[in-house]
């Protein structure tokens, strides 16, 4: 009998790439604004 995962389990998945997600997606504007701040100086 095959053993399926818990709604839990599903949720704690879901926890983590989501916040994964947003912490790329921060790190990616901050990179972005920082080369957009040097290139305005340069």
């Amino acid at each position: 009998m095959p053993t399926y995962p818990s709604p839990f389990e599903f949720l704690i998945v879901f926890a983590v790439l989501f916040s994964a997600g947003v912490l790329t997606s921060v790190g990616l504007r901050q990179y972005a604004d920082k080369i957009r701040r040097e290139t305005a100086h340069a």
